[in-house]
């Protein structure tokens, strides 16, 4: 990294360092230390404990305080370790702008753990907020973060999410929901984020589960401005899975058809390891037909069986359920 000042090499009292999640320049979810932290949190503790910081962070001298700029996790690691003086590379920042710092700063994040979907955003929050008019400056910063293209319009869309309930922000953080997913979801008109941020939070689904809430969700909503919102008052997490409950009001015959289905498939008698399995959304969706091969003879009985239940009409039945055709 070369920042654009000079820096000095000396000691500081850990105790006068604000590390807690309202610093300026911080973007981790968790430290070591706090709640919820991870093994990964406890083997820095532990080395720095054994070894002492040896990249040390990067702090700005504002004249009243130290300001860290990088190195929060090394910091709140050595303060867990029970050091009581870190070394720090030292900068005076009484005549420094803040977004002066933000080049190191985006490099810095390069370093270390990667980062989450939800300290990405928070990067992006804080980048925008620091650095203004100036914030297509360090786009570029921010998309090699992201590995992908960030435009001013996206970073503000990305930076909102920081804004959301603490709960929708920690399953962003533990990859139980895709800030795409929300982006998808608040760009419709007919769905409040917040809700449908809490609605997801909550749902504890797979990731193949998540996508049809969410594709079930856009659904309702085409269905008129107060249809989602709705839903999301009365729905209980208890009662049903979230993707499910929303299948049944946008598809409520798919249910019937599923079983209907199924009830062919178990007339048509296939012997031991051949299957037909369902989609996970029938419409427009394929049955998979799948034989575990064991012997000659067990494949040409499942061969048979499905030979018959087309003559018998039985694959037609099934095929007359499914809404895409093909």
């Amino acid at each position: 990294m070369n920042p654009p000042y000079e820096m000095e090499c000396r000691a500081v009292e850990l105790s006068v360092l604000e590390l807690d999640s309202g610093a300026t320049f911080r973007f981790r979810w968790r430290l070591p230390g706090e709640e919820g932290s991870g093994d990964s949190d406890a083997e820095l503790t532990g080395s720095v404990g054994t070894l002492g910081i040896i990249s040390p962070p990067i702090l700005a001298d504002t004249g009243e305080a130290f300001e860290v700029v990088s190195g929060f996790r090394r910091l709140a690691a050595a303060r867990e370790a029970g050091l009581e003086k870190v070394q720090g590379f030292i900068f005076d920042a009484r005549e420094e702008s803040p977004a002066s710092v933000l080049p190191v700063w985006l490099e810095s994040s390069l370093h270390g753990k990667p980062l989450s979907e939800m300290e990405k955003i928070t990067l992006t929050a804080r980048t925008s907020a620091i650095a203004g008019e100036r914030l297509p400056d360090f786009l570029p910063g921010l998309s090699g973060i992201f590995g992908r293209n960030i435009t001013a319009a996206l970073a503000g869309r990305l930076a909102s999410l920081s804004a959301l309930d603490r709960n929708a922000c920690k399953a962003i953080h533990e990859g139980m929901i895709s800030p795409g997913d929300l982006l998808q979801l608040g760009a419709h008109p007919g769905i409040n984020i917040e809700a449908a941020a809490c609605l997801l939070a909550g749902s504890r689904l797979s990731r193949s589960a998540r996508r049809e809430a969410v594709r079930g969700m856009l659904r309702l909503a085409d269905r008129g401005e107060n249809a989602f919102a709705e839903f999301a008052r009365h729905y209980k997490p208890d009662s049903m899975p979230l993707d499910e409950a929303v299948r049944n009001i946008t598809h409520p015959q798919m249910k019937e058809d599923a079983a209907f289905i199924l009830r062919v498939i178990k007339e048509m008698g296939l012997p031991p390891g051949t299957s037909i399995r369902l989609p996970g959304n029938l419409e427009g969706g394929s049955c998979t037909v799948e034989i575990r091969m064991r012997d000659g003879d067990m494949l040409r009985l499942s061969l048979d069986r499905l030979r018959e239940a087309l003559e018998d009409g039985l694959v037609d039945e099934i095929l007359k359920s499914l809404r895409g055709k093909s």
